[in-house]
């Protein structure tokens, strides 16, 4: 038996900002998935360690490591941080939900 942990990543329905794209979700530097506006995705992933980042074209959100135990889930909120001049890879904002 394989056991497996979940990470969950929301995105809220209220940001205009960028309301009709996707934001990918990339684990440990390959893209998982993407969660558009108002959705949500869950991914099955090994326990231990994990590098995860939300990214749209050229920018997205600085790196978060997620600690999964086996067999638990964790929730993170991605939405974009409101400045239209933010730079780099600063543009979302990626935190863990309690």
């Amino acid at each position: 038996m394989t056991v497996i942990a979940t990470l969950t990543v929301e995105r809220p329905a209220g940001a205009w900002l960028d309301r009709a794209r996707a934001f990918q979700i990339v684990v440990d530097g390959e893209v998982k998935g993407a969660v558009r506006c108002g959705r949500e995705i869950s991914l099955a992933l090994p326990p231990g360690t994990h590098t995860v980042r939300a990214q749209l074209d050229w920018t997205g959100s600085p790196d978060l490591p997620v600690h999964l135990g086996p067999g638990a889930t964790v929730r993170l909120r991605v939405e974009p941080r409101g400045a239209r001049h933010a730079v780099g890879r600063n543009y979302l904002r990626l935190t863990r939900v309690a």
